[in-house]
C-alpha cells in the first residue's frame, strides 16, 4: 500500500481505496483459510514460476470482453 501511495497519482489511488473498500465488504467476517486451503497454498507457493503464454492470455482476455 506504501508502494501504492508513492507511485500512484490521485485518481488512481482513489480507484485503488475504492477496490480494496470493496474487497473488505465483500470478504469482511468470512473465516480465514482452512487447513486444507493453507496445504494448498503452500504447495503452490514452493512451485517455480512459469511465465503464462502472452497469446493464451491475449485469447482469454478477448474472449472475456
Amino acid at each position: 500500500m506504501e508502494r501504492a501511495d508513492a507511485s500512484l497519482d490521485a485518481p488512481s489511488r482513489a480507484t485503488l481505496a475504492e477496490i480494496v473498500d470493496g474487497f473488505i465488504a465483500t470478504h469482511a467476517g468470512a473465516p480465514d483459510f482452512t487447513e486444507d486451503e493453507r496445504a494448498h497454498l503452500r504447495r503452490i507457493d514452493g512451485e517455480p514460476f512459469t511465465p503464462a503464454d502472452s497469446e493464451a492470455v491475449a485469447a482469454l482476455f478477448a474472449r472475456r470482453g
